[in-house]
């Protein structure tokens, strides 16, 4: 069953741009972003706040070791060509795509591509 919902151009826009950021499509933002919501606040971090959590990405048979931060999103690169830091997991996989292999297009969701080293789940299980 499908429903309508009208909203303002500006937050369409919006919604767009984290369906494309995520890799789902509009009304799974939607969703993604109610279910969020419906969550108790303990619950929405699974971490201790400030706390930095230890990633990892193995891309093209290398490891790209990395440090996620639950309360800003950031993620640092701590080893690798790619290196530094970036404000979210998804800008930092786009810089490892891009210094491991130009020539592909290194547009990545970085919730699915970064894995938590301790439990071995991708990093969207932190959510």
């Amino acid at each position: 069953m499908t429903n309508n919902i009208a909203v303002a151009d500006a937050t369409f826009a919006q919604v767009n741009l984290l369906a494309r950021a995520w890799g789902v499509s509009p009304g799974q933002a939607v969703t993604r972003l109610v279910e969020h919501f419906q969550l108790p606040d303990a619950a929405r971090i699974t971490e201790p706040r400030g706390e930095r959590v230890a990633v990892h990405a193995i891309y093209n048979s290398e490891r790209f070791e990395g440090e996620y931060d639950p309360v800003t999103q950031a993620l640092s690169v701590t080893s690798g060509k790619a290196a530094g830091n970036y404000r979210t997991p998804s800008g930092a996989a786009s810089a490892v795509l891009q210094a491991a292999n130009p020539d592909v297009k290194p547009n990545r969701n970085g919730w699915g591509f970064w894995t938590v080293s301790e439990t071995g789940k991708l990093l969207q299980s932190l959510r």
